[in-house]
């Protein structure tokens, strides 16, 4: 049986997601079909004690109140289990998540957060996981994930972790958050092209909206060079609008990098140029992170960074008023540049893998997918965003959660969301606000971007040259970083990427494609 489904078009993944939405309101989160065994323990309509399920994810924020937790309770209760979830801060969790996996018994579930890297790939070949490949062929909701996505995450054509769903379209960079209402007191539209949105950071600059000499055009942050090169990260859109590749593109037959482009050369030198004007954040080469440069937007003194539709939501909104009452956040849909260049990045379409270590006995890993699909039903879409009613909401109207003030508070105490392991597939995964106009307008920014989206075709691929040399990109950052500044030239930045293509290049580009072609 294939337990998987072809990637269906964003539309008409919402017409679904809408019928399903429909279905749980109201009532949609009690313990309907739960039955009390003579040992006083709750079984469900398929019988059976609850299941023992000890289990570790990555923690972005505040934990759950854990003391009488009515979210986890009715949860529990619903899915038949005895839910132990260990919540560890992202700072801290490939700390936590090494001496988990090295210790083999410690938890039954585990959160992969690098998905299929080459830690998940050698952790594989050692035996460390369970094939969950038989046991996923009975699944309702995890078998709804995306071909795609489950060609990525497969090892020798077995599935040794359940992908937690996003969206392959909409990620972390995926668009440019701007602040209209500058652009309105100097009678410019939202920027659609690259020359509109230089021209308003320029505004910016000249103005001073912020006041003081504080004002920052636009925000990003420096590249680590591991990864990927290149001077500052934070600039998707605007590499996309000058037809630079997802990473990779296929060209003959031969892999070529985004940098071994003439259009990256052309990226740079705007790069530059907007630099040497004072457009770009003069503390860019020093900010580690995407949310350092959010944390400047959202003081009020950025104009401009890049992020997603998720950076719309009424709490980043209320975050800015307390520096401006008038502030507003627009969100450029699409950035366009010279010839129709456009796209935004099709990702992998999920965050991290559920594994199940090899030392938990064969009998239970049943048991446990069985959850994990529960955790991703229709029921359970209500419960993320509107927890028990009653408790945490009055109802869930269209996908949003109608909560007195008092309710909200409950809720971000016992934080529903937290205990539901296995998100659902979901086009709009990212559009979370709770105020309708902007859950509108969030999800009308994902129907446009899905139609331009720009693939990586190695993006399931990995490079064990790649892993063992991490700093294969550094000296080519550092080069570029300077030539940005305007402190070296373009034949210093050309001799590094000859360098790297006539040395290291030459391997990694070997084997992502090496390994494309025996998967094509």
């Amino acid at each position: 049986m294939n337990f998987t489904r072809k990637l269906v078009p964003l539309m008409a993944s919402a017409a679904l997601m809408a019928t399903a939405l429909a279905g749980c309101s109201g009532n949609n989160n009690s313990a309907a079909g739960s039955t009390a065994s003579p040992d006083g323990s709750t079984q469900t309509e398929t019988g059976g004690k609850p299941a023992s399920i000890k289990a570790m994810t990555i923690l972005f924020g505040n934990p759950p109140e854990m003391g009488s937790n009515k979210a986890l309770e009715d949860l529990e209760k619903r899915g038949n289990v005895d839910l132990d979830v260990t919540f560890v801060p992202s700072e801290a969790y490939t700390d936590k998540l090494s001496v988990a996996v090295s210790a083999g018994d410690s938890y039954d579930l585990l959160l992969m957060d690098g998905g299929k890297d080459d830690k998940f790939n050698n952790l594989v070949k050692m035996g460390a996981f369970h094939d969950l490949t038989p046991y996923l062929e009975k699944t309702e909701n995890i078998s709804q994930i995306d071909d795609v996505v489950w060609d990525g995450i497969r090892i020798d054509g077995k599935v040794y972790g359940v992908p937690r769903p996003r969206g392959l379209y909409g990620g972390g960079e995926a668009n440019i958050l701007i602040r209209k209402d500058w652009l309105d007191k100097y009678n410019l539209a939202v920027p659609k092209t690259m020359d509109e949105l230089t021209n308003a950071l320029a505004a910016f600059k000249e103005n001073d909206p912020a006041g003081g000499g504080k004002t920052i055009p636009f925000t990003i942050y420096g590249s680590d060079g591991v990864n990927s090169p290149g001077p500052f990260s934070g600039v998707l859109p605007i590499q996309f609008a000058f037809g630079i590749p997802n990473v990779w593109k296929l060209d003959g037959g031969n892999a070529v990098r985004d940098f071994q482009t003439p259009e990256y050369k052309a990226f740079l030198e705007w790069l530059r140029d907007s630099w040497s004007k004072g457009l770009i954040d003069k503390d860019a080469p020093v900010l580690k992170n995407q949310g350092q440069a959010r944390s400047k937007f959202l003081s009020g003194t950025a104009g401009a960074f890049v992020g997603n539709v998720s950076d719309l939501g009424e709490a980043n909104v209320e975050k800015l008023k307390q520096t401006d009452p008038n502030a507003e956040i627009a969100i450029v849909d699409v950035l366009e540049g010279a010839g129709g260049h456009k796209g935004a990045a099709v990702l992998g379409g999920y965050y991290g893998l559920w594994v199940i270590p090899s030392s938990v006995p064969e009998d239970k890993v049943q048991q446990i997918v069985d959850f994990l699909d529960f955790t991703a039903s229709e029921e359970n879409i209500a419960f993320s965003k509107a927890g028990v009613t009653g408790i945490h909401s009055s109802d869930f109207k269209d996908g949003v959660a109608v909560q007195t003030e008092e309710q909200k508070k409950q809720y971000d105490l016992d934080k529903p969301s937290q205990f539901v392991l296995e998100n659902r597939v979901d086009p709009y995964v990212y559009a979370s606000s709770k105020e309708p106009e902007i859950l509108a307008q969030q999800k009308a920014t994902l129907d446009i971007i899905s139609k331009i989206g720009v693939e990586n075709p190695f993006l399931s691929y990995n490079s064990q040259f790649a892993s063992k040399n991490p700093d294969s990109y550094k000296k080519m950052s550092a080069v570029m970083t300077k030539y940005v500044l305007g402190e070296g030239t373009w034949e210093d930045v050309q001799k590094e990427i000859d360098t790297w293509t006539n040395g290291a290049g030459g391997q990694i580009a070997k084997e992502l494609l090496d390994q494309y072609n025996a998967a094509h």
